[in-house]
């Protein structure tokens, strides 16, 4: 196998699951529900009830010994839940659910998400290493939309043209480049945004080395305010309730969305509280208050300089969440678009190949493994974490290496269908155990689950009975 080729499997590799998996996060409030339909929810909040419920954390976190930082995220419509974070100074966590009375309660584990957030966001790897990989590769991304734009100079020219029922080679050109035409401006952004956040690490050194002659520390106070000071003597919680109030007179009628207590229960405490703007694309604004209360900072996401504005919006034009429901479900879509590119262009370099007399079978079915094989690892580990605890990530790596594996010892010729039949059968076992799990906790989830699973049976049934019925003919 040449090197260079197997390079190219690599690094396709790596952009195929990262769009594979942005597309399914961007419903990341939907599957929390659907993983854990069981926890508690809350529709409505008022400040008196954040206050409370804030000093309620300070002191349960304070019980566990992670009370360093605490964090707060509020419910909202499309995920009715609260949750609870506390960290000590390492960064170990734990996590709690807030119910309808207010009370802290233990946290309602979505252990296939949050392996899937670990997989998109940092592609398994520890500490910031594997998210600036990602950023790296969102670059790739970018730079390859970018100089295929410009390769293809008929490009816009042949932006309907589609050529079915012709070489495998031609058709997924076609759909490579009408795909990628069509759906140009969402590929840029999420392109761009997911390099943005990918390397904002790198970009704030940078930013220092040259704007603030290398002091990082007045270079992340340029974008996320003053940082909390650094005497950790004990300290009384702080004034929630004087702060919620002082965001009224400043943004009447802004609903929370976070709140978080830096270096909390010490002297040198502060708190950071998010707010809804709704009209904005940044779709949030930050405040900053001293422990007593005292106004000390204000973001700027909204009504800033034009580079708060431009930072603002980054998160959500790259997740998704300016627009409700229905945006999630276009970006999800034209995500599984940006994925096919991805595919189709791997299938058309092979294929070139294989008409130039260079096909390297070996490498042919290692793809196929990457493109129906991620698909089937994730949903087995999505079936696994149904049916007890199981180390996630050890679970998909070790499945990754056995459809790498197993396509490279199966014939050629059976690799795609054997993998595309894996992997409606994994997805339909999953949906039907996780309604035998669940569906108790929401009714609904019994109808959802086994109608997908049904609707997956009758067309792999077809395609079985279409498939023997071309076998036969050709015996006949």
């Amino acid at each position: 196998m040449e090197g260079h080729g197997l390079l190219g499997v690599l690094f396709g590799a790596v952009i195929y699951v990262l769009c594979l998996t942005g597309s399914i996060l961007v419903l990341v409030d939907q599957i929390s529900i659907w993983e854990r339909p069981d926890a508690p929810a809350i529709t409505s909040l008022s400040d008196a009830d954040i206050a409370a419920i804030s000093a309620r954390a300070l002191a349960k976190a304070q019980q566990a010994g992670v009370a360093h930082d605490i964090y707060m995220q509020m419910p909202t419509d499309e995920l009715p839940r609260m949750t609870v974070y506390g960290y000590d100074e390492k960064g170990d966590h734990r996590d709690w659910n807030v119910d309808a009375t207010g009370q802290l309660v233990p946290h309602a584990e979505t252990p296939w998400l949050e392996f899937m957030q670990l997989l998109h966001f940092n592609l398994t790897l520890p500490g910031a290493i594997g998210r600036y990989i990602v950023g790296i590769f969102g670059t790739i991304l970018l730079a390859s939309i970018v100089t295929g734009l410009l390769a293809h100079r008929r490009i816009l020219k042949d932006a309907f043209r589609l050529r079915w029922g012709g070489s495998r080679r031609l058709t997924n050109a076609d759909l490579h480049n009408r795909v990628g035409v069509w759906a140009l401006p969402f590929h840029l952004i999420v392109a761009l945004t997911g390099s943005l956040l990918g390397l904002a690490g790198l970009i704030t050194i940078i930013l220092a080395m040259v704007a603030y002659k290398g002091d990082q520390e007045k270079a992340i106070a340029s974008l996320l305010g003053p940082q909390a000071g650094i005497d950790m003597r004990a300290a009384p919680p702080p004034d929630v309730a004087r702060m919620l109030r002082d965001i009224q007179r400043r943004a009447p009628g802004a609903a929370v969305t976070q709140l978080a207590i830096e270096h909390a229960g010490t002297v040198g405490q502060q708190v950071r509280i998010m707010v809804a703007a709704p009209r904005h694309l940044a779709r949030n604004e930050a405040f900053l208050f001293s422990a007593d209360g005292g106004f000390k900072w204000r973001a700027g996401l909204t009504d800033g300089n034009a580079g708060m504005r431009i930072y603002g919006m980054i998160t959500p034009l790259h997740y998704g969440t300016y627009g409700g429901i229905a945006l999630k479900i276009i970006y999800a879509l034209l995500g599984m678009g940006l994925t096919l590119i991805v595919a189709t262009g791997g299938n058309v370099w092979l294929a070139r190949r294989r008409e130039q007399g260079r096909a390297t079978s070996r490498l042919e079915r290692l793809w196929i493994a990457l493109i129906w094989g991620q698909p089937l690892v994730i949903v087995t580990v999505a079936l696994l974490t149904l049916l007890g605890p199981v180390p996630a990530v050890a679970s998909y790596w070790a499945m990754t290496t056995l459809c790498w594996t197993a396509a490279l010892a199966m014939p050629a010729l059976s690799t795609t269908a054997r993998f595309r039949t894996s992997l409606g059968i994994a997805t339909a076992a999953t949906l039907v155990v996780h309604a035998a799990l669940r569906s108790a906790d929401d009714p609904a989830i019994l109808i959802i689950d086994v109608g997908v699973a049904l609707i997956i049976v009758t067309s792999m049934t077809r395609a079985f009975i279409k498939q023997r019925s071309a076998a036969l003919a050709i015996v006949r």
